[in-house]
């Protein structure tokens, strides 16, 4: 697996970041899963995923049918919304139309998690996309991105949230460009047939800025 450069981008980044990671529709976020079970445990950072509307169960199932081995049983995971139960669930936030109310409940939610689980772990977000696919106004939009952004300097976590470029520049309301605004760190992947180009478009680190490596997924299948 010749994920060696990423590994160190994912070393570069600071405790306390927001950082977006933003693919086109593809395999990607199967592959990127793989990669930061494998990184946490060579590392022994803790994972934590936010799984979003069974996003989670829908990955694992995507993989499974590709034949590409995922073990989330040391993995935490907190839902919102959805049935389908994956990984160690330590809390479930039930998902409100008014972004007030469940901004509270999550907020509740995570900060009892991050005192369960030792820290700093890494925060992985899946499923982001449908969170704003709910939300009907740029008010309510907005909200959640300043909550996102009130998150950003907690050194409990390194946070990632994997989106689909594409669905997000569909949305009626325009939220990506906010969406990297917030973040300290934005990485685009784009595949090709055995991996992905991986490039930093935006870092809080210089030496980080406009970085490009390419990543295979030769031997995962």
């Amino acid at each position: 697996m010749k994920w060696e450069k990423a590994t160190e981008i994912a070393d570069s980044i600071l405790p306390g970041e927001t950082v977006l990671v933003k693919y086109t529709t593809s395999y990607i976020p199967e592959f990127l899963l793989r990669f930061f079970v494998e990184y946490s445990e060579k590392s022994g950072i803790p994972i934590l995923i936010d799984d979003n509307f069974d996003t989670l169960h829908s990955i694992l199932i995507r993989a499974k049918m590709m034949n590409l081995s995922l073990n989330l049983n040391k993995v935490y995971v907190i839902k919102t919304g959805g049935k389908l139960d994956v990984g160690n669930v330590v809390a479930k936030v039930q998902f409100h139309p008014d972004p007030r109310v469940y901004l509270k409940n999550y907020e509740e939610a995570i900060q009892k998690a991050l005192q369960e689980i030792p820290t700093p772990l890494i925060n992985l977000v899946v499923g982001v996309e449908n969170l704003f696919l709910i939300i009907r106004t740029p008010l309510d939009a907005y909200r959640l991105i300043l909550a996102m952004q009130r998150f950003m300097g907690n050194r409990n976590r390194k946070a990632f949230y994997i989106v689909n470029e594409t669905v997000m520049e569909s949305l009626p309301i325009r939220i990506l460009p906010e969406f990297e605004r917030i973040s300290t760190t934005v990485i685009r992947l784009t595949p090709y047939h055995t991996g992905a180009t991986l490039k930093v478009t935006k870092s809080i680190n210089p030496n980080l800025i406009g970085r490009e490596e390419k990543i295979d997924i030769e031997g995962w299948i």
